[in-house]
């Protein structure tokens, strides 16, 4: 027996019934996106990470299409620039040259290091070329968010230091998403990331990698259901990144692997918040290929004879489950249109 969360309400529908409405339902004004399903299942879920390959581009160009996406009508999707921290003198002179009304929103990637004190002296590095970056931007310029991966050595001690690092941080508060590798031995790794994070106390979350430029780096269903769980049952937030172009999981022919989908990766976590889903579980929804098992309509999200009505996609985006790094915008744009979750040009 599936058992709910405590402050949802789960509601469930037949597969047949969800079906039958899907056409009708994936309607297609952004008026109607402000407030129904749609909207707090898409809204701020992509961070633009097109400095990364395999689009790789330069700051200018990067920059540049960043801000162009902006400026269109699924500018909604957006969130954050992510930008490593050894490059953000570059990105403060390039974005100089950008007029721009509004704030670029930045997640940083931190530097990093093979151990808790070299993370740390690392992270210092980090945040003092931040805070160059926004003495030379002023508003122009904002951050709330820091992603670092854990080392493999002194794991809990690197989530302790930089927590009370960045509480002294300044002039934002970031949030922390640590970065445990799914691939090799990643269950106990992924536990005690798990573990050190969730002491924390809140204010932080685990950040899972996806995929990679080839097979190997493309972490098992069972590894990436351990982290929705983990995240969920720690209350942590999560954010996935690598290897999600595309919304559904599929076989990617130049890869020659099956490789995860962003719509999967998000209902799962979802749905696990909203029923209390089983690692097991979890997993039969990030390893689902038919799209006519997911159904998006005005109400809610279902997946197969499970349902989230939107205040609970909206509750499980904004406390689990925030988004993901894709380094192409164009790409989950055009799949979303496709599918009909987004209303076409």
């Amino acid at each position: 027996m599936r058992c709910a969360h405590p402050d949802l309400e789960p509601e469930q529908i037949g597969p047949d019934t969800m079906r039958a409405t899907r056409s009708q339902n994936l309607v297609g004004s952004l008026e109607t996106l402000v407030t129904d399903t749609f909207h707090a299942l898409l809204d701020g879920l992509i961070d633009y990470a097109g400095l990364f390959p395999p689009a790789q581009l330069d700051m200018p160009s990067a920059m540049a299409e960043f801000l162009a996406h902006r400026g269109e009508p699924a500018s909604f999707l957006l969130a954050h620039f992510v930008a490593p921290a050894a490059r953000l003198p570059e990105l403060a002179t390039v974005l100089g040259h950008h007029p721009s009304a509004d704030p670029v929103r930045l997640a940083v990637l931190a530097r990093g290091g093979a151990d808790a004190a070299a993370l740390q002296k690392a992270l210092d590095a980090d945040l003092r070329d931040l805070l160059e970056a926004a003495r030379r931007l002023g508003e122009r310029l904002s951050a709330d968010v820091i992603e670092l991966r854990l080392p493999e050595h002194g794991l809990e001690d690197a989530v302790v230091g930089t927590a009370e690092r960045l509480a002294r941080s300044g002039p934002w508060r970031l949030t922390p998403f640590f970065e445990p590798s799914l691939l090799g031995d990643w269950r106990p790794r992924l536990a005690r990331a798990g573990s050190a994070v969730s002491d924390l106390g809140g204010g932080a979350g685990l950040k899972i990698r996806c995929g990679g430029l080839d097979a190997a780096a493309v972490p098992s269903v069972e590894a990436v259901a351990a982290a929705i769980s983990v995240a969920r049952d720690g209350g942590l937030l999560l954010k996935a990144t690598q290897g999600l172009h595309h919304p559904l999981r599929h076989h990617d022919e130049t890869l020659g692997a099956v490789v995860h989908g962003f719509l999967n990766v998000v209902a799962a976590a979802v749905m696990a918040r909203v029923h209390g889903l089983d690692t097991t579980e979890i997993g039969e929804i990030v390893a689902e290929q038919d799209g006519a098992s997911f159904t998006v309509t005005t109400e809610h999200l279902a997946w197969r004879g499970l349902t989230a009505t939107a205040a609970q996609v909206r509750l499980a985006r904004r406390e689990t489950v925030v988004g993901f790094g894709s380094c192409s915008f164009t790409e989950p744009r055009d799949d979303l249109r496709a599918l009909g979750l987004l209303p076409p040009v």
